[in-house]
């Protein structure tokens, strides 16, 4: 451990390894020491960790209060109904309010002060979450900014009886047909009643002004333009003076069309060379749910792969043996033909962990500290000192990837945008943006350069939402819901009510439902949207891409100017979504129509069992299968592999993007159900032996899966494993944690699989 003493006299020690990034890569090119950033880092943890340990003990006095109320409600012989759910959420909130879980309910009588950020901000458009761990990920999520809808439609399952190898010929002219429908209703109509599918290729003309005009050339002769000019945004030529592509732009978005030769369509299909849609607007690079990072070891790979995607010098090897590295700007020609260039990367922002998260690789006498205090400045650091764009210049000597990308800054306004995970209230909120000015004033950083995104995830910020923006007027950049971890909150917070429903019919009850309306609906009010985004959750069946296209349009129709999808193929297609629906027109009637004021009790609405479910014989047995093979699909890459985030199997075959959130969700119904004597610990266990088996045949084949049913001679033994022991430590921790966080117990069995290897 690398050891200094501070002002006060109190020691700090860093790990050697992070240290040595600190001195080695992190200050590089800058006028900083790591010695001083280590000071810097000492003095904030004396700042700021009393109070981080004074909210985490507010967090476990309140649950342990709202605990001892449903026991005594209990006692007194009282159960949860569906006829008395709303007698009993306005009890539940008349209870909330001394104990200080619900807030004053300040009304939305205030508007955001936000300064003007990134163009990207004020975009509507698809948002990536990327693990920061994997170099390969990190590079593709940044260059999701641009994808081909015809590799994003070919590759999906959309009409998926044209199967791709057998009916490549159909299912291409699907494809076609599909985009040039796609195209004609929603970006751009030609005049004469012509259409995309009539078009044969394609030229600019140039009017006495010197204005270019995109011409569209029929196969039957015709030709046409535009009817609205404005959507052409520009084009370039080729060598020999062609048309070579063209670019539309329609609610903000843009779609870059490239052509054959002489502005050529393929004779053949009639498919353009590539039809490539703006897609990833935004990209939240993780250091939280999607990754596995347990020490400093694993931290100083993180902050490498962050640092070297801010450079612009990050470069991986895709699953199929190929270089990737970050793309550069685009350039084209504009309407008055003066060069141009788009950006080619996503507007980058970051996540740290929460204020319950400590760590050891940092000590203060010998102390942990909270890991949120180390993350957010080193990555702040990174985002301000080291955001300079690149252009276009030799890598060192002996680094692959060729040149350098010539591309602008992440943020062209030197924003660093820190999204703000489980934060449980107002009090909350606000003591995260003095400690974003205390690392300011730190840094010599111009006041309100740290942005925060604030995610609604947790029941306490759903409560204390308008009291929370209020807090971050002048510096959020978002908010964004998330089902997963909002439902793990809710029924830990109500865990001692009763039994709760089945996990998928929780997105139906009245607790969600009025929970994703009361978001929009308070951001709006506020003026979230006008400089940033509303956000909407994960599509967690990640190659459902047929059922996305169906149900994920509803995120932009109720008001979300940003939605998270799992990678960025689908980031491609739910892009087309932004230009189905103009989200700017619907948060404008929005505001002009009366809010919505979701009630508390509708917020506080218990989701009680209706026991009928589960009357069927089996049915409770196969429900507990199912979100036990889940989590130990999820647990075992984490634990073993040290992947935090996975596309794994469902019990149905289905592929499913897990994180820590998945197993919240299901870990916190178990526990709920064998506190309710649903179910029992050798339920639980049972369930767990006949899910390794599962899981096992699924990974047949999967490079560094090692079966664990096949290796034990004795089923029972499977139960010591490390991945299995943290899923039932995961469960067993649901019921007493105060918020069923996942972290401890996969943490804790990690470090164990690191430690013996």
């Amino acid at each position: 451990m690398a050891t200094f003493t501070l002002p006060s006299g109190a020691v700090i020690e860093i790990a050697d390894i992070l240290y040595d990034f600190l001195q080695n890569e992190a200050v590089k090119g800058t006028q900083w020491t790591a010695d001083q950033l280590a000071t810097i880092l000492g003095g904030l943890v004396e700042a700021f960790a009393p109070t981080n340990q004074r909210l985490l003990s507010k967090r476990a006095e309140r649950q342990r209060q709202i605990d001892e109320y449903y026991l005594d409600k209990r006692k007194g012989g009282w159960e949860p109904t569906p006829e008395s759910v709303e007698v009993d959420a306005a009890d539940f909130e008349r209870f909330l309010s001394p104990i200080g879980y619900l807030g004053a309910q300040t009304s939305v009588d205030f508007k955001m002060t936000t300064p003007l950020l990134d163009e990207e901000m004020r975009q509507n458009g698809p948002e990536l979450v990327t693990p920061v761990t994997s170099a390969s990920m990190a590079v593709g999520g940044a260059n999701a900014r641009w994808g081909s809808l015809y590799d994003a439609y070919f590759l999906s399952d959309i009409h998926q009886e044209i199967d791709r190898e057998t009916q490549r010929p159909q299912r291409l002219r699907m494809v076609v047909e599909g985009i040039n429908a796609f195209l004609d209703r929603y970006v751009a109509q030609w005049e004469k009643d012509l259409s995309f599918d009539q078009m044969s290729s394609y030229s600019v003309t140039q009017d006495a002004s010197g204005q270019y005009a995109l011409v569209g050339h029929a196969s039957d002769g015709k030709e046409a333009k535009l009817q609205d000019q404005q959507k052409f945004l520009g084009f370039n030529l080729d060598e020999q003076g062609q048309l070579s592509e063209f670019f539309l732009e329609h609610n903000g978005l843009k779609v870059r069309l490239q052509l054959y030769e002489e502005g050529r369509l393929n004779e053949e299909n009639g498919q353009f060379r590539d039809c490539i849609i703006e897609s990833a607007i935004t990209n939240i690079v993780d250091f939280e749910d999607a990754v596995a990072i347990v020490d400093a070891e694993d931290m100083v790979l993180a902050l490498d792969n962050y640092l070297r995607l801010i450079r612009g010098d990050l470069h991986a090897y895709g699953s199929r043996g190929n270089l990737k590295t970050i793309n550069s700007d685009i350039s084209y020609m504009d309407v008055k033909g003066n060069p141009q260039s788009l950006k080619a990367t996503s507007l980058m922002s970051v996540r740290n962990v929460s204020i319950h998260m400590y760590t050891d690789m940092v000590k203060v006498n010998g102390q942990e500290i909270p890991e949120r205090i180390l993350g957010v400045l080193l990555t702040t650091f990174i985002a301000a000192f080291q955001d300079k764009g690149s252009d276009g210049a030799e890598r060192p000597a002996g680094q692959e990837g060729g040149a350098m990308p010539v591309r602008r800054p992440n943020s062209s306004k030197a924003f660093v945008y820190q999204v703000t995970p489980k934060l449980q209230s107002a009090e909350e909120v606000a003591e995260q943006v003095r400690f974003f000015e205390a690392i300011e004033t730190k840094l010599g950083l111009t006041p309100g350069t740290i942005l925060i995104g604030i995610m609604n995830e947790e029941l306490g910020m759903t409560l204390q939402l308008a009291e929370a923006l209020k807090a971050a007027q002048s510096r959020t950049f978002f908010t964004n819901t998330g089902f997963l971890d909002r439902t793990g909150s809710q029924i830990r917070v109500q865990m001692q009510a009763g039994p709760v429903e089945p996990r998928d019919d929780l997105t139906q009850e009245t607790f969600n439902t009025s929970y994703e309306l009361h978001n929009v609906d308070v951001s709006i009010r506020a003026g979230v949207h006008q400089q940033g985004k509303i956000g909407k959750g994960m599509q967690v069946r990640n190659r459902a891409m047929a059922e996305m296209m169906e149900r994920k349009i509803d995120h932009p129709r109720t008001g979300g100017n940003t939605a998270w999808v799992p990678a960025p193929y689908s980031s491609d297609l739910h892009a087309m979504h932004y230009h189905m629906i103009d989200v700017d027109a619907v948060q404008r009637a929005m505001v002009d129509s009366p809010p919505r004021n979701i009630d508390t009790r509708s917020l506080l609405s218990f989701p009680a069992l209706d026991r009928e479910k589960l009357a069927q014989s089996g049915a409770l047995k196969g429900l507990l299968l199912r979100y036990v093979h889940s989590m130990v699909a999820y647990v075992e890459p984490w634990v073993h592999r040290g992947i935090g985030c996975s596309g794994v199997k469902n019990i149905d075959q289905i592929e499913e993007m897990k994180d820590r959130a998945t197993e919240r969700i299901d870990g916190t119904i178990i526990a709920n159900w064998k506190l309710h004597d649903l179910i029992n610990q050798q339920d639980i266990e049972s369930a767990v032996i006949q899910a390794v088996a599962m899981v096992d045949q699924q990974n047949m084949g999967v490079s560094g899966y090692v079966p664990r049913s096949q290796t034990q001679e004795n089923p029972a033994e499977i139960l010591n494993d490390p991945a299995i022991v943290a899923v039932l430590q995961i469960i067993d921790e649901a019921a007493v944690s105060p918020s069923a966080y996942v972290e401890p117990a996969l943490f804790r069995n990690r470090r164990a699989v690191k430690a013996s290897s």
